[in-house]
């Protein structure tokens, strides 16, 4: 899958949902990078999980090693792609009526702390925020 293809089949995948526009480029950095070559695999990993946001909305975190993040409230999760290739985290913002937000894009190597979702914890809620004053003064 070449790079045009890739990203194509990432906006097609994606379009439904809210995005930070810093979760975009960390995103388009690991397709560059650590994914690259493994594209198929990827979507076929991301296309499961947004289907299991979609249908388990708040309750995801009781699917495939997804988490609540701890230390927010109940909103926060941490959302695992793991393959024998890759291993990809997305932290996410669900609201009560179970519309996600993406918020953060990392890979995650096993065994360091410098790469694990704590890291992020620090700018969930101002990313959070910031995508909510968007959608606020676009509907203005």
């Amino acid at each position: 899958m070449n790079k045009k293809e890739a990203f194509e089949s990432l906006r097609k995948f994606l379009a439904d949902y809210s995005f930070h526009p810093l979760f975009l480029e960390e995103l388009k950095s690991l397709l560059n990078k650590e994914l690259k070559g493994k594209e198929r695999v990827f979507f076929k990993c991301l296309a499961t999980q947004l289907n299991y946001i979609k249908l388990f909305g708040v309750m995801v975190h009781t699917t495939d090693g997804h988490e609540k993040i701890h230390g927010f409230d109940s909103h926060y999760y941490s959302i695992h792609l793991e393959h024998s290739q890759f291993n990809v985290r997305f932290l996410v913002h669900i609201d009560d009526k179970s519309t996600p937000t993406f918020l953060c894009a990392f890979y995650e190597r096993s065994g360091h702390r410098t790469t694990s979702y704590e890291k992020y914890t620090s700018v969930l809620k101002t990313r959070y925020n910031e995508t909510q004053e968007v959608d606020n003064n676009e509907q203005n």
